[in-house]
């Protein structure tokens, strides 16, 4: 349970700097002006995309292998950015409130894809560091 919430926290890390970065991906309550309403939004955001990285992510992971290994891991990148999209979809069908380029409502637009892109491999890199440093 430990080592769930260390991961819930450096994803939720992650997010805010994914927010502060990239361009396309807004979370209103990342900046934190009405705290207990944008604490709840903002965390429903970061335990959605925690579940997602620690429970969904290694699943289709290990179902997508061998796609991957024709594509010499290319197709991990698109695996990232559907992820990353699902998980935006989710938090914000329960409340977190997130638009990643113009998604929702626009799912296919070139925002919404560079925006998805770029934040799945600043939240995997800041996820990555914060998993490091916070040990379960």
């Amino acid at each position: 349970m430990k080592g769930f919430i260390a991961t819930v926290v450096a994803t939720g890390i992650a997010l805010w700097v994914a927010v502060q970065i990239v361009p396309g991906i807004v979370i209103p309550s990342a900046d934190f002006a009405e705290i207990p309403q944008d604490l709840v939004a903002f965390g429903t955001v970061a335990l959605v995309f925690g579940v997602a990285n620690a429970l969904v992510k290694p699943i289709v992971k290990a179902l997508s292998l061998p796609i991957n290994v024709l594509t010499t891991g290319l197709f991990g990148i698109v695996l990232n950015v559907v992820l990353f999209l699902g998980a935006a979809w989710v938090s914000d069908q329960i409340g977190g409130r997130i638009t990643v380029g113009d998604f929702p409502p626009d799912l296919l637009t070139a925002d919404t894809l560079v925006a998805a892109a770029i934040g799945s491999v600043v939240v995997g890199l800041v996820t990555a560091v914060g998993g490091l440093v916070i040990r379960d």
